[in-house]
């Protein structure tokens, strides 16, 4: 992708990005790369057709990942992956991308990104609307799709997703973990939310470490403030005393966690 072309994606000048790649086009109708950016830039002006047949055109000159990237995402005009997750038709959103995962001629890592991406924000709707349960589902469900990318600089080498899409990738594996977190603490499972911010500080690099204890005690912090002001209103409950055991093993847990 040449500095004109990138510099009007990242401007969202989708225009003159296209008026660009239809002249590198015209100049050589065998630039598989250009059909493939095209497709790109189609995507974004939500001209599935025409995005779609760039796609091809570009494969069939040169199969490259750039190519098949850009058809998997021009599939979501023909009611496939990111059309239907904007539609919210999300599992069959979710069946595609595996889909493509499994065909030879795409790139794997390409389609885990898209997945974890996507279910990240599945289960983002899903906390905003206090279904719990279902974030943890899509939140696990990211969690499990980074760990094909997580020791990768993927914000780099698929740069076509930040500079045509907007997504941050940079630290997507260590957002869909994060949430997972964040979900099992809302879902009322404190241990394995403990697990599983043990599973991040295990992974990340030292320099991150300090932040991520940070955030955990906001966090845990903010799940007990919310705790004990639906005790006072409900009343006392069996239930009620057993969650007040929970979290006093779960600050006792946190302190050593945090300590570490």
């Amino acid at each position: 992708m040449n500095s004109t072309v990138r510099n009007a994606c990242i401007a969202g000048d989708w225009p003159t990005a296209e008026k660009v790649l239809n002249v590198d086009i015209y100049t050589d109708a065998s630039d598989h790369t250009a059909y493939a950016n095209r497709a790109f830039v189609m995507a974004r002006k939500c001209d599935w057709n025409q995005a779609l047949q760039d796609a091809i055109q570009s494969v069939s000159i040169q199969p490259s990942l750039a190519g098949h990237i850009s058809k998997g995402i021009a599939l979501c005009g023909k009611k496939q992956t990111i059309a239907l997750f904007n539609a919210n038709e999300h599992q069959e959103a979710i069946l595609r991308i595996r889909e493509l995962a499994a065909s030879p001629d795409v790139d794997p890592v390409a389609c885990h990104i898209v997945e974890a991406y996507l279910r990240v924000q599945m289960g983002n709707i899903a906390l905003e609307g206090a279904r719990y349960n279902e974030a943890v589902e899509h939140f696990t469900a990211a969690a499990n799709a980074s760990t094909f990318f997580y020791k990768s600089p993927i914000h780099v080498t698929y740069d076509e997703f930040v500079v045509l899409f907007g997504w941050d990738l940079k630290y997507l594996w260590q957002t869909a973990n994060q949430q997972q977190c964040c979900a099992f603490f809302r879902a009322g499972s404190f241990v394995t939310a403990i697990e599983s911010y043990q599973s991040i500080m295990d992974k990340v690099d030292e320099d991150r470490k300090a932040d991520l204890r940070a955030w955990f005690a906001v966090l845990s912090a903010r799940v007990m403030n919310s705790n004990r002001s639906q005790s006072t209103y409900e009343g006392p409950s069996r239930v009620g005393e057993a969650q007040t055991e929970t979290y006093h093993d779960l600050r006792h847990e946190e302190k050593i966690v945090i300590r570490a």
